[in-house]
Order: C-alpha cells, then structure tokens, then sequence
C-alpha cells in the first residue's frame, strides 16, 4: 500500500482523481452486496433507424354550421332544444321530403328551435316521459315554422279551405308554430316511434283526438295506439301544453292571442 501512495504521487492529478473514483463506486458496489441490494443500472432502449414512434392525433370537436335562418332565430331570442336536452330527438320532417308536400320545405335549416318559456315546458315533459320509462323519449317533428314557410305549405295543399283548415293555420292569422310556441311531436321507444294509429302529418280523421273512441270501437284504431297517444298527451299537458282535436301529434304552449302579445312572429 505504501508503494502504492507513491506512485500515486508521481502520477498526474487528473489520474489521482480517477483512482479516487473507481474506489468510490468499487466501496459503494460493495455495501450494495452486503445489504442485499442490487446496484443500480441505466437500462438503454436502442430504436431501429426506420422505427416510427407512434402518437394518438388530438381530436378536434367538429363545429356545426349554422344555417342563416337559424343565426336569426338565436338573434330574435330563441334556444336550440338539443343544446337544453340532447336527449330529445330531433327529425324535422319539412326538412326532408317526406311530409305532405313533399318537398324539403326548409332547405339546410334542420334544428327545432321555440322561444325559452315553451322551450322549458317541452324539457319538463321530457323528463315526466323518462321517469315513466328511461327507454321513452320525445321526438320533434316540427317546432318553430317561419310564416314564409306557412305560406309555402298553405299554397301546396290543394283540398278546400274548410278541409285545410282542421290541418293548416291561414298564414293571414298566423299559427302558433310562427310565433315559436308549438310543436309537432310523438314518443320513441328505445329509438323506434311508438305507433299512434296513423304517420305524421296524416290528414284524415284517424289523426283526430277527438273520434278516438269511436274509431277503436270500430276497429280503425287499437287500444294500444290510443294509449300512446294518451302517454303523449299526459306529459305534455302536464307540461303547460294543450293538444287540438285534430292532430295527435300538435300541441301549443299558449294560445294564438297570447303568442302575438308575447313574441315577434318569425317572418
């Protein structure tokens, strides 16, 4: 060992230096054996040239467009209702060409919008109807129409005026649908609609509330369909909606006077 020290005082300082380390790790290697440790090592993970790490892309949240009826309507005051509850579904039937015109009457516009108080009262039925059952929900048909819209539809009915009227509003007094208080509406289950005796926008007298006796006793309607109609109309009237006597399917927030006092008609 004496030896040893002189020789290291011969050697260079950067070799003293080295010497000082390889005894301090060989030490440290040492007391890691005596308590049963194992000494610490760097693991290398070595990629090939070509090997491409793969990574997840961010997903961007796709942004609707609005269509120009609908950025007039949020700027006259009304809501989207699937932005209040998207658990209500939405199928605008003038929206497609299949209704009794038969022709997209609304063109790009497909959301159903009505001003905020009927709005609320449409996610209260909502909600009475899934208590009832979770497997339940509303489907919207028609909601807020533009009266330049009732006009096009008046036109295209061609029947008589004492028959249009029991399926039509004169776009001359307006309907509840202009004023964003009404709505065309029925139940699904489970996604699928319920079957209520007739489609939507059936114009005969199986669509009207008020014969539904009468047609089950002579079998032009079931039970089971007056039933859903009835299922319909129990959460919507409790709701604050009132029904008409000949379409199962429309229901108003308040009556006509009451809609001009309170809203602007949607032009």
């Amino acid at each position: 060992m004496l030896i040893l020290m002189q020789n290291i005082f011969k050697m260079k300082w950067y070799y003293f230096i080295a010497l000082l380390l390889f005894f301090s790790c060989n030490e440290k290697v040492k007391q890691s054996e005596k308590s049963g440790q194992k000494p610490e090592t760097k693991t290398t993970i070595k990629l090939k040239k070509d090997t491409v790490l793969a990574v997840e892309p961010v997903k961007k949240k796709k942004i609707r467009k609005k269509s120009a009826l609908e950025l007039k309507l949020i700027k006259q005051g009304l809501v989207n209702l699937l932005e209040l509850d998207s658990t209500i579904q939405v199928k605008l039937m003038y929206a497609t060409a299949d209704n009794f015109v038969g022709e997209n009457m609304y063109g790009d516009f497909d959301q159903a919008y009505l001003y905020p108080n009927p709005a609320k009262k449409l996610l209260k039925a909502q909600q009475a109807l899934q208590k009832i059952d979770s497997s339940y929900s509303l489907i919207i048909y028609d909601a807020v129409r533009p009266l330049h819209i009732q006009q096009k539809m008046w036109d295209a009915l061609k029947i008589p005026f004492k028959e249009k009227i029991k399926f039509l509003s004169n776009p001359k007094n307006g309907s509840i649908h202009n004023y964003g208080s009404a709505v065309d509406i029925s139940i699904t289950k489970n996604g699928k609609p319920l079957d209520m005796g007739t489609p939507y926008d059936y114009l005969g007298k199986l669509a009207y509330p008020r014969l539904e006796k009468q047609l089950v006793k002579t079998g032009k309607l079931t039970a089971k369909q007056v039933a859903n109609r009835k299922l319909l109309r129990k959460v919507m009237f409790e709701a604050g909606f009132t029904g008409i006597t000949t379409e199962w399917w429309h229901f108003n927030s308040l009556k006509r006077r009451d809609a001009k006092q309170k809203y602007k008609v949607i032009p």
